[in-house]
């Protein structure tokens, strides 16, 4: 809801400038404080809230205009006020309110506010310009002319759609020692790849030669902060942690499902609880599974259980394990149940392990 002075007729272009730049939280002692002023209020339909409060009070006056911009839904007070010049609105059976103000209705299409739109963006002469809460064809249309006639880039992102902008502003920081530290750590990946060794070979043969590629991903992630009167520093993210008095929090997933067995006399135990020693067979057949279809990601033994960066995977010997689907109650004698944890940052890969450890029989 928009609210204008008596005036307004006869507002000249550089009043509304000096009215645009006067601009400050609405106080509700305002509301009936003297001189005029430019209010807006939600919801703009007036079925409640701040809109409804304000035009409760201003609403028998005739100095003021209210302004009702878009549709309104039949049956609330915006639509009423569209419809024709109530003199009276009931809001229930024991409120009335009197209707003296003026009412207009806005439209927003992109020949006539566009206009407005444009000279603001024109003023302000921005790099970037984004426009959101509008009808697709009318904003996809403002944002051909505002990149064409401004040269001015425009982005009318969809919702939950993620606008990335560049920036031209460089801050010059400081590094702490810790985080400089943790840079200096390497971030080995091991791969394979198989090509073929001819070197050794007579020309009438080939082999083929499985070699390991190694790589230093290496990435820190620091934390900017920024004290005033200080110069800006970098910090590790267990500085900040510290700094603030707050421990850190991870999520950890938890899955536990069967997995096929093809043979099961290699296992020296024959009853339901495996012995440790079976335990280690076990995982050490799904190391050399995982060894042949995962590419990425360095593979720990370590002994009675199995770790892929923050994947780890060990064979689980409770029948009411919490992480157990109800699907996957039913365990015959010829699968064995695994159990998983791993952080919310190797997700992506723990799903492509059990996927693979899914699709494999031991």
């Amino acid at each position: 809801m928009l609210v204008l002075p008596p005036f307004y007729d006869n507002i000249s272009s550089a009043t509304l400038l000096c009215l645009s730049i006067a601009v400050r939280n609405f106080d509700r002692s305002l509301i009936n404080a003297p001189g005029p002023c430019v209010l807006f209020a939600t919801p703009g339909m007036i079925v409640g809230g701040f809109s409804l409060e304000v035009f409760m009070q201003w609403a028998p006056s005739e100095n003021n205009l209210v302004t009702l911009p878009g549709y309104c839904v039949a049956g609330t007070i915006g639509h009423k006020l569209m419809s024709g010049k109530p003199t009276k609105i009931d809001l229930d059976k024991d409120t009335q309110i009197n209707v003296r103000c003026q009412i207009h209705q806005l439209s927003f299409s992109p020949h006539t506010d566009a206009k407005g739109i444009m000279d603001l963006v024109k003023f302000l002469s921005p790099k970037h310009a984004i426009l959101v809460h509008g009808e697709k064809p009318k904003m996809a249309t403002l944002k051909e002319r505002i990149q064409s006639e401004l040269g001015i880039q425009c982005y009318c992102p969809a919702n939950n759609e993620t606008v990335t902008i560049p920036s031209t502003h460089y801050v010059k920081a400081d590094a702490s020692g810790t985080f400089i530290r943790s840079c200096l750590n390497p971030n080995f990946k091991f791969s394979t790849c198989s090509s073929t060794d001819k070197s050794y070979l007579d020309s009438n043969e080939s082999k083929a030669v499985s070699r390991l590629s190694v790589s230093d991903d290496r990435a820190t992630e620091g934390i900017l902060v920024v004290k005033k009167g200080k110069k800006a520093k970098v910090i590790h993210q267990d500085e900040f942690l510290h700094m603030l008095g707050e421990k850190k929090h991870e999520i950890q997933f938890a899955y536990c499902f069967p997995m096929h067995m093809a043979r099961t006399e290699y296992l020296s135990s024959t009853s339901h609880m495996l012995c440790s020693f079976d335990k280690c067979t076990l995982i050490s057949r799904l190391s050399m599974i995982l060894s042949d279809e995962l590419s990425e990601g360095n593979i720990l033994d370590l002994g009675e259980e199995l770790q892929v960066e923050s994947f780890r995977v060990s064979v689980c010997s409770s029948d009411n394990c919490p992480h157990r689907l109800s699907s996957s109650l039913q365990n015959g004698s010829e699968s064995v149940f695994f159990c998983c944890h791993w952080s919310v940052a190797d997700e992506k890969l723990a799903w492509k392990i059990i996927s693979i450890m899914k699709n494999s029989t031991l």
